[in-house]
C-alpha cells in the first residue's frame, strides 16, 4: 500500500499542497517531512545567503544522493534506480498539487 503523505512548500508566491506518494515501507512518514522540511530550509537559506545556481544546487544534492546510495550498504545500482523513480514520481506529485496564489505579486 501507498503511503500518501501530505506536503506543502512556498515557491514563487505560491502555496504548493500536495500527497508525496511514499513507498509502501517508509518507516516514519513524520521523520520523513521533518528531516524533508529541514534540509530544504537550509538549502534556501544557503541559496539566498550565496546566491547558489540551480545547477550547482542539483550537483551537490546528486552528490550527497550518491554519497548516501554508496554508504548505505544495499546494491548502488538498485538503490539508485529506486532514487530515480521516487525523483520522478515526486515531481508528478507536486505537478498535480493544489497551488493558491498568496501575496500581491
Amino acid at each position: 500500500m501507498i503511503n500518501k503523505i501530505p506536503f506543502s512548500i512556498i515557491f514563487e508566491n505560491q502555496n504548493i499542497d500536495f500527497f508525496l506518494e511514499a513507498h509502501s515501507e517508509t518507516k516514519n512518514p513524520e521523520y520523513l517531512t521533518r528531516i524533508s522540511t529541514e534540509i530544504l530550509d537550509i538549502l534556501d537559506s544557503n541559496v539566498k545567503r550565496n546566491k547558489i545556481s540551480d545547477g550547482d544546487l542539483i550537483q551537490a544534492l546528486a552528490l550527497v544522493t550518491a554519497i548516501r546510495i554508496y554508504c548505505s550498504g544495499f546494491d548502488p545500482d538498485k538503490l539508485r534506480k529506486f532514487s530515480d523513480d521516487l525523483v520522478k514520481k515526486t515531481v508528478s506529485n507536486i505537478k498535480n498539487g493544489k497551488f493558491t496564489k498568496i501575496g500581491s505579486a
